[in-house]
C-alpha cells in the first residue's frame, strides 16, 4: 500500500502556531506522507515551523497555501473531518482505528484522493466545515475535554493510518524477518548437550534432572530460538567444556 500513501493529504485550517505546523511536518514524516495543505496560516513561513519538524523540513518546503478551505478540498474526493464534539453529528463518525481500517477501500477506488482535515489550535473546526466531510474523526481520550494539541491529533490520527496500510517499520523483534527457527532435531541436540554440560560441571545431580530439566526446556522454547542462536548457545558450551578441561 505504498502507493496509497500518495493520495492522502493532511490539511490544517488556519492554524495559529507555527511550532504545530512543524510538529504536523514531523508527525507526517514519521509516519510517510509529504502533502501538507495550510489553510491562511497566522504564521507561516516561521523559524518555529522549522525547529519543530526536525529532521522534515521537505514537507514544509512542500507544502501548499490557501486562502481559503474551499479551495484546499476542492480536488479531493473523500474528505475526513477531525474533531471532538460528542454530540449533534449526522455523519458517520469513526475513531482512527476504524477509520485506519476503513482507508485501504476507500483509496482502491480509482483517482481517490483523501484529505484529513484538521481545525484551528482554538476552537477547531466550525459546523459547516464538518458538513463538507465524508467522515468525521474523533479521537478517543478518558475524562478531561477530550481536546488534544493540534500536532498531537495529527500524529495519533497518522500512526493509525500507517498501522492500516502496513506501512510501519519497528525495531522490535520480528522472527518474520529474522533465521529460520530451529527445528524439533536441532533443539534436542541443544538439550542433550547442555544436561552433559551442566551434569558435568556440577550444576544437575541425577535425581534433580527431570524436574529442572524440564523448567529449562520450557525456557527455551518460550526463547523461539533459531538456528544461529542455537549454534551460538552450543558454542558457548564448547568453551564451558574446553575452559573446564584446561583448568584440570
Amino acid at each position: 500500500m505504498q502507493i496509497a500513501r500518495r493520495h492522502i493529504v493532511v490539511i490544517l485550517d488556519r492554524p495559529a502556531h507555527a511550532g504545530n505546523i512543524g510538529a504536523t511536518a514531523r508527525a507526517m514524516g514519521n509516519m510517510g506522507l509529504s502533502r501538507l495543505r495550510l489553510v491562511n496560516p497566522r504564521q507561516f513561513p516561521h523559524e518555529d515551523a522549522v525547529q519543530f519538524a526536525t529532521g522534515y523540513t521537505e514537507v514544509l518546503d512542500q507544502a501548499e497555501i490557501f486562502p481559503d478551505l474551499a479551495s484546499a478540498v476542492a480536488d479531493l474526493n473523500f474528505l475526513v473531518a477531525t474533531s471532538n464534539r460528542p454530540r449533534g453529528q449526522r455523519h458517520t463518525v469513526c475513531t482512527p482505528r476504524q477509520l485506519a481500517q476503513e482507508l485501504p477501500t476507500i483509496l482502491a477506488w480509482p483517482g481517490t484522493e483523501v484529505g484529513l482535515l484538521f481545525g484551528t489550535e482554538r476552537t477547531g473546526l466550525e459546523t459547516i466545515d464538518l458538513e463538507r466531510a465524508d467522515r468525521i474523526c474523533n479521537i478517543p481520550t478518558q475524562g478531561g475535554t477530550g481536546s488534544l494539541n493540534l500536532g498531537q491529533a495529527v500524529l495519533v490520527v497518522l500512526y493509525e493510518i500507517m498501522l492500516g496500510l502496513a506501512e510501519g517499520e519497528t525495531f522490535a523483534f520480528d522472527p518474520v524477518r529474522e533465521g529460520e527457527r530451529a527445528n524439533a532435531l536441532e533443539m534436542e541436540r541443544f538439550f542433550d548437550h547442555l544436561r552433559e554440560v551442566l551434569l558435568a560441571i556440577g550444576f544437575l545431580r541425577s535425581e534433580q534432572n527431570r524436574h529442572i530439566m524440564g523448567s529449562i526446556r520450557a525456557l527455551f522454547h518460550r526463547a523461539a530460538l533459531d538456528r544461529r542462536e542455537v549454534s551460538i548457545l552450543r558454542g558457548i558450551l564448547n568453551e564451558v567444556t574446553a575452559f573446564r578441561q584446561r583448568q584440570g
